[in-house]
């Protein structure tokens, strides 16, 4: 089988047994065979490392993504629980400043009564009352 790359022709059978006109069987290619494939090998073995490294910081990436994703989740929950406790908030300052109001009603009534009933002579009281009746 040929194979062409860039327009060359692979070279057949017979022409891979000699390499620039040496044999197969000379020292110094062989060991620039083995050089490569030790550099081959090594190569391999840094692609698997990477590789690895790659799909370990894949699954950080998706733990991650994950985490921001339920932190999400929960500062949402927190800023509804935020604006439910501004509601609440304003709801309660509201009652307070009705009961604060109603006392100061309260108040006045429980300073008239005074006035009116612990205060007043006997006098005026038995004059007003006389004058009711008229």
């Amino acid at each position: 089988m040929d194979i062409t790359i860039n327009g060359l022709v692979e070279r057949n059978d017979g022409a891979k047994h000699v390499t620039n006109g040496h044999a197969i069987n000379d020292s110094s290619y062989k060991q620039v065979n083995e050089k490569l494939e030790q550099i081959s090998r090594y190569l391999l073995q840094e692609l698997e490392a990477k590789q690895k490294t790659i799909d370990e910081q894949k699954e950080e990436i998706a733990k991650y993504k994950a985490e921001l994703t339920n932190r999400s989740i929960e500062i949402e929950q927190l800023e509804e629980k935020l604006t439910q406790c501004a509601e609440d908030k304003e709801g309660h300052r509201q009652l307070i400043n009705k009961l604060l109001n109603d006392i100061t009603y309260f108040q006045n009534d429980i300073d008239w009564y005074k006035r009116t009933y612990e205060r007043r002579s006997f006098w005026g009281v038995l004059k007003e009352k006389l004058s009711k009746k008229k």
